[in-house]
């Protein structure tokens, strides 16, 4: 297993003073009263220390003593972690902290976290968990107790429990307690998984821009009758992905993004958990597909397809639309199909409404429960070390995580953080412009950012990527776009309930769903399916929801 460790001891020059400088200082209320020198003594949890004579750097002591603190971060395939860079220099500067990097290569990280949790060697810090990883070991006692700490991680706690995060903060909690430092956004180019559809072939067809379901299936069809060799959509994650995307849009849900096996979801309309498949709009979305199979608009191999095949269909010109992410829309598929066709492309829908007149659609996760860090409870240094993630949030420390150092890679225009030309032209040529500047410092989502701004992403990205950002940010703020909730945490009881409940629904659903799509079942013969699947427990498994969503609330 390749595993790189680095001892980063670093020395004060002018990228230090640069650092201090070229970044705004914290205000009082954002800045750590701690003074712990390292002992894990639980006395001082919650309590201020004397500050007495004490030099002050933006709120943190820096008369304290040396330590080191072991991290395991990732490396993952689309961006290197190098093995210095800014952000390690500051921390060594305001915290007097060595920060010694266990740096794994991502395709290796899953069986060293495994190895890591499963032993007494865990580090100080551990990047890169999920957060149902979290939730697995949270009540071993192998995590710090953040909620313990909270007076030390003001910047934290005022983002994750202020009125937009609140609920789903508490959804990442076990048994009421946080444990993790989780990525959160402060500027993100907006994404979502939408309807793409071939815009030229709409034009060569005369065909306006859909709005509702009932406009985009006739379009597929006007489109198939002068094409008869294409599909109107397909999929890249099997059946129940595809189900995922279009139930939500029509009104009802279950499976969503990529929570394949998962038929539960969080219904605004009633602010409750709903098994999706026994809502009685669910036909809607069978029903939808079943015809699509029969009119040969959905592709015979949809149940089947995977990403490369997916791809090989959008590129080569077989399918007329797809629900997928935009992000893929317009960086990967159009430039592929515009080599066999220049004036070709896809572009996204708005939500198009459905049969009540209802707009509608997920965007992914507000922020990114997949990449959390967890600080082991074990650790001579939980005060100093929850101080520094803390930091990590504040804009001093995000403008360091995400752009480097000011006046040396980037530079504030009209008050946007702006990186500088000559730092892009060093990695002209990349296949990810953003990836691979970033990857130099260390910097950004897939980097030490914790506080993530994508405006570096913005200033590089295609127009078209951007211009459908800014499409899916006003549809956000016109309430056409939900964020896509987090999921909840159980008692032990309840997710040993919740696993066995869901494993036998899958287990029905499955076995009969592709059946009802391909004709091979009538929709008379639905009302027996939905009926097995209340006999498995969807009723029991919507309560347990339930009761969960109401101790958050």
């Amino acid at each position: 297993m390749k595993k790189k460790t680095v001892a980063l001891f670093l020395t004060l020059g002018l990228i230090l003073s640069s650092v201090l400088t070229g970044c705004g200082d914290q205000d009082s209320e954002g800045s750590s009263t701690a003074g712990n020198t390292g002992s894990s003594s639980q006395s001082s949890v919650g309590g201020e220390s004397s500050q007495e004579g004490t030099e002050q750097s933006g709120g943190i002591e820096n008369d304290r003593e040396e330590i080191t603190v072991k991290m395991m971060v990732t490396e993952p395939v689309t961006q290197e972690m190098p093995e210095t860079f800014p952000l390690l220099d500051a921390i060594k500067e305001k915290f007097n902290i060595n920060l010694q990097l266990t740096i794994v290569p991502g395709a290796d990280y899953g069986t060293k976290k495994a190895t890591v949790l499963g032993t007494a060697n865990m580090p100080d810090v551990v990047c890169g968990m999920t957060v149902d990883e979290v939730k697995q070991y949270g009540t071993s006692g192998m995590f710090l107790n953040l909620d313990e700490y909270k007076s030390y991680a003001p910047d934290y706690f005022g983002l994750v429990d202020g009125d937009d995060r609140a609920i789903e903060t508490n959804k990442m909690r076990v048994n009421g307690q946080l444990y993790c430092f989780e990525k959160l956004e402060k500027y993100r180019v907006a994404i979502a998984p939408l309807i793409g559809i071939r815009m030229d072939l709409l034009e060569e067809q005369n065909i306006a821009t859909p709005t509702t379901f009932e406009e985009y299936y006739d379009a597929l069809v006007k489109i198939k009758e002068a094409h008869p060799e294409m599909y109107g959509f397909s999929t890249r994650n099997g059946t129940n992905y595809l189900i995922g995307n279009f139930a939500y849009s029509m009104g009802t849900g279950g499976f969503p993004t990529f929570n394949t096996t998962r038929g539960i979801y969080l219904e605004p309309n009633t602010d409750s958990y709903i098994y999706g498949p026994t809502d009685e709009k669910f036909t809607r979305v069978v029903e939808f597909l079943s015809k699509a199979y029969k009119d040969g608009i959905l592709h015979p191999d949809y149940a089947n397809m995977g990403k490369d095949t997916m791809f090989e269909k959008l590129s080569n010109g077989e399918l007329i639309s797809v629900y997928d992410n935009n992000s893929f829309i317009s960086r990967t598929y159009n430039p592929a199909l515009q080599q066999i066709a220049p004036d070709a492309y896809f572009d996204i829908l708005e939500p198009l409404k459905d049969q009540d007149g209802n707009r509608r659609a997920y965007r992914y996760n507000k922020d990114w429960t997949d990449n959390v860090a967890v600080i082991s409870s074990r650790t001579e240094y939980p005060e100093r070390i929850v101080e520094m993630m803390n930091w990590l949030y504040t804009e001093e420390g995000s403008l360091l995580s995400n752009f480097g150092v000011e006046g040396v890679h980037y530079d504030m225009v009209d008050g946007v953080p702006t990186m500088k030309q000559e730092i892009i032209d060093e990695c002209a040529g990349a296949d990810d412009i953003t990836s691979a500047v970033l990857g130099k410092l260390g910097a950004g989502l897939l980097g030490m950012a914790y506080y993530v701004d994508e405006t570096f992403s913005a200033q590089v990205s295609d127009p078209i990527y951007m211009e459908q950002a800014e499409r899916i940010a006003a549809w956000t703020e016109d309430g056409e776009l939900d964020f896509l909730p987090n999921w909840l945490s159980f008692t032990e009881e309840e997710q040993e309930r919740v696993t066995e409940i869901e494993q036998n629904l899958s287990n029905i659903f499955n076995q009969e769903i592709d059946a009802f799509i391909t004709g091979k079942k009538s929709m008379d013969e639905w009302p027996g399916l939905v009926e097995s699947l209340k006999a498995a427990g969807s009723e029991e498994l919507e309560g347990i929801f339930n009761t969960a969503y109401d101790r958050i609330k």
